[in-house]
């Protein structure tokens, strides 16, 4: 997984491989993911997003290099699915709640590394990106709380305290993306089973234990 992400990060720096991106995904390869009608952009963020949000916990420190990548290729991608759009909401969502975003100095990279992302699509690929764009309107709220996010101490203390209620929050947004994609997953192929021994970290275990 690694060695593959690191390729990836090296690729991403070409443009010719953000551009081939755009070619539409055709292939049927036996995946745990929504099923989805895009290109291999699309397959890109949505297998991203399956492994942050539900991959090994050695995985954790490859975060940086997934969301660089989005951000090399993001001036390239002509068009995005809802699906694919909804995921990188819900990836901003969770990453820029107060008290994971104050619980380690490292952790705005991950928001900053998403809102470039959104930057570039909107400046360089406006016009075939309808679904990114409504579906930043549907979620404007969180952009709305992440310019009243608190910057004195007392308030981020709060805010760390509160951890167990933001939990429940990012645990309904989880569940709501599921729902929505409840629909999207019939048909699709599950991948094999996770061998014995290996350990899996939900969204929810992860930001406490990148503290």
């Amino acid at each position: 997984m690694h060695i593959g992400v690191f390729i990836l990060l090296l690729l991403s720096g070409e443009r010719n491989f953000g551009v081939r991106l755009n070619k539409p995904y055709t292939a049927s390869v036996p995946m745990d993911i929504p099923v989805f009608t895009g290109t291999h952009s699309d397959l890109l963020v949505i297998v991203f997003h399956k492994i942050i949000t539900t991959g090994h916990q050695r995985l954790q420190p490859l975060f940086d290099c997934l969301l660089t990548i989005l951000v090399n290729v993001s001036p390239y991608i002509k068009t995005m699915s809802m699906v694919t759009a909804t995921k990188l909401l819900h990836l901003l969502e969770a990453f820029s709640t107060p008290w994971f975003l104050f619980s380690a100095p490292h952790h705005h990279h991950l928001v900053f590394f998403l809102l470039e992302t959104f930057n570039n699509i909107i400046q360089y690929q406006f016009d075939g990106n309808c679904n990114l764009i409504y579906t930043i309107i549907r979620k404007r709220q969180v952009f709305h709380s992440m310019a009243n996010l608190p910057t004195d101490m007392g308030t981020i203390n709060k805010s760390l305290n509160r951890r167990g209620k933001t939990k429940d929050l990012i645990k309904q947004t989880t569940q709501e993306t599921r729902n929505q994609n409840q629909k999207m997953m019939e048909g699709s192929r599950p991948a094999m089973p996770a061998q014995p021994g290996t350990k899996t970290a939900t969204l929810l275990e992860m930001p406490s234990k990148l503290t």
